[in-house]
């Protein structure tokens, strides 16, 4: 058995979408045909889920794809009021300046999350020094190169145990 058929496909959740993006372009997951997604719901005010998800994406692409070849990141915002195509350029460029920003109308992204199995909210009542917070679930999407769902990792996934799952589907 291949390593990678250790995978499911989760042919029930995904799907294409179009949104804007920090390359300047509006881009689908077409555009990133060949090569293996890491899809991220957040937003840049987020206080600490997801800096600290950004970060393990980080290392395990700097690992196993340091030339951004084989390996794209894509971070969705949840809070397209807030978070700019320029800001979330900004932000992604710390982690690392492969990494793509897509932003649509609040709406549109409900539905793109929906698609995925994501949740999000604006959560009014527990507000913080930045304002508003947004209660969104944390899962990484890992898609192959035929853009199928093929892991969702938790927030608490880490470093190492993203490298040895994403190293199966990079193996031929």
């Amino acid at each position: 058995m291949l390593q990678a058929e250790v995978l499911p496909v989760y042919d029930t959740l995904g799907g294409d979408f179009e949104m804007d993006s920090t390359l300047g372009k509006t881009v689908s997951l077409k555009d990133f045909e060949g090569k293996l997604l890491l899809i991220y719901f957040g937003y840049t005010s987020c206080p600490d889920v997801c800096p600290t998800t950004l970060t393990v994406i980080k290392q395990a692409v700097q690992k196993l794809d340091p030339k951004n070849e084989l390996i794209q990141v894509l971070f969705i915002s949840v809070d397209p009021e807030r978070d700019s195509l320029e800001k979330m350029k900004t932000y992604l460029e710390f982690f690392n300046p492969g990494f793509v920003g897509l932003h649509a109308p609040f709406e549109e992204v409900q539905q793109v999350a929906k698609k995925f199995g994501s949740f999000f909210m604006k959560d009014e009542v527990n507000k913080s020094a930045i304002g508003y917070l947004v209660t969104h679930t944390g899962y990484v999407y890992l898609m192959d190169r035929k853009a199928r769902i093929r892991k969702m990792f938790s927030s608490k996934v880490d470093t190492p145990e993203m490298i040895e799952t994403v190293n199966l589907l990079l193996k031929p």
